[in-house]
């Protein structure tokens, strides 16, 4: 459920014809900040929860002003150098114990809903509903006029711009958007596995989002959750099976 919120916020990138390979680097930042703030600092993680997302929302927009303004590849490779510069960061870092990682994140205190997240079927629901809701919005974000002018810009940019449509505008509302769901997603998985690492940044969690919105049908949304859950599957079954077994993933 939490790599099908991840990939719902890359494929709503790619409703306007950007392709990421180095959302990992988003989805880093929601684990970072919410790890940061709240075993370095002591802080409540139902507060430090909307910052990690207005976090990956920020850096998202800031990496956004000059990623979203170079075309195809070139929006790949940037966005892939970005992400590798966060990894090395964590790689290095004293701060998170570097590339051992750092335990004894705690997760949101929803007691006072009589809701305990620390139940592994209460949390693997909640997760499962959080999908649900995150879906439900990019629906209606997609049907919406700004999606419209999204699913334009993918189709034929240089007409959407002689028609007046601010496209550089609209890319970067997208991806700033995108990575608000994937800090989102990033706050939530260090919370199910309570710990963090730069693995969580690495290029390989950048491709396995990929994989999944590919598997599912890019642009769809629906493809995200639906990529996602194959993908998990595949890893599963291949995994146990067969000793090279991402060779019959990529087939």
């Amino acid at each position: 459920a939490i790599l099908a919120i991840f990939a719902l916020s890359l494929d709503l990138l790619a409703t306007c014809g950007l392709i990421s390979f180095g959302h990992a680097g988003l989805l880093g930042v929601g684990c970072y900040v919410f790890a940061g703030l709240t075993v370095l600092l002591g802080g409540s993680p139902n507060l430090a929860f909307p910052v990690a997302i207005v976090a990956g929302a920020v850096v998202a927009f800031l990496v956004g002003l000059f990623a979203v303004r170079t075309p195809g590849a070139f929006f790949i490779m940037v966005t892939l150098a970005v992400a590798e510069m966060l990894f090395s960061w964590g790689y290095r870092s004293k701060t998170f114990d570097g590339a051992n990682g750092m335990g004894g994140i705690p997760r949101l205190d929803l007691s006072a809903l009589g809701v305990d997240f620390n139940n592994p079927s209460t949390f693997a629901l909640a997760m499962i509903v959080m999908c649900a809701i995150v879906w439900l919005m990019l629906e209606v974000v997609v049907s919406s006029p700004f999606g419209r002018t999204l699913a334009a810009i993918r189709q034929n940019p240089s007409r959407v711009s002689a028609l007046g449509g601010r496209v550089f505008v609209y890319r970067l509302a997208a991806f700033t958007a995108s990575g608000a769901i994937a800090a989102l997603a990033g706050a939530l998985k260090v919370q199910h596995i309570n710990f963090i690492s730069p693995d969580l940044v690495s290029w390989f969690v950048s491709g396995d989002v990929l994989i999944a919105v590919v598997i599912g049908g890019i642009g769809t949304l629906v493809g995200g959750p639906l990529g996602a859950a194959l993908l998990v599957l595949l890893k599963d079954f291949l995994s146990s099976t067969f000793g090279h077994w991402y060779l019959f993933l990529g087939a």
